[in-house]
């Protein structure tokens, strides 16, 4: 027969796993709104995206865009954004998030996008992902 020690241990791990966070979680500090921006527009690998460069993903929306083609478009301005956003240029992410809210008014990502329109969300969101990418390793360059 177990001792009834182990149970309680069990439980104990149990509570502690519930209470890990990640490192975006721990660097919004309970800010939920702008934990669910990022969540959504925070690049988890930069490297792939800033190999084509943003000049590319903005050229692609806006031909995206005059074929019709609003998946496609939005996707290529929350990519321009989201590169914006590593680079610490925060008017230029405001401007490609706020195109790809406009551009597909319907997706799922909506209130992300919205949550940059006002720009002291937006500079809290820019603090945070610069803080949340140099303690990734993955360095942002601001410029």
């Amino acid at each position: 027969m177990a001792p009834f020690g182990i149970f309680r241990r069990k439980k104990k791990e149990q509570a502690q796993q519930a209470e890990q966070k990640t490192l975006l979680e721990e660097l919004c500090r309970g800010d939920k709104e702008l934990y669910e921006a990022l969540n959504r527009t925070i690049m988890l690998n930069p490297d792939m995206a800033m190999k084509e460069g943003i000049d590319l993903h903005l050229q692609r929306a806006q031909e995206f865009e005059s074929a019709g083609d609003t998946i496609r478009a939005r996707i290529a301005y929350q990519t321009a954004g989201e590169i914006s956003l590593y680079e610490g240029k925060l008017a230029q992410a405001q401007k490609f998030f706020k195109k790809a809210a406009e551009v597909d008014p319907e997706n799922q990502y909506r209130k992300a996008f919205d949550y940059y329109i006002k720009k002291e969300n937006a500079e809290r969101a820019l603090t945070v992902a610069q803080e949340f990418y140099n303690k990734k390793g993955k360095r942002a360059v601001k410029k």
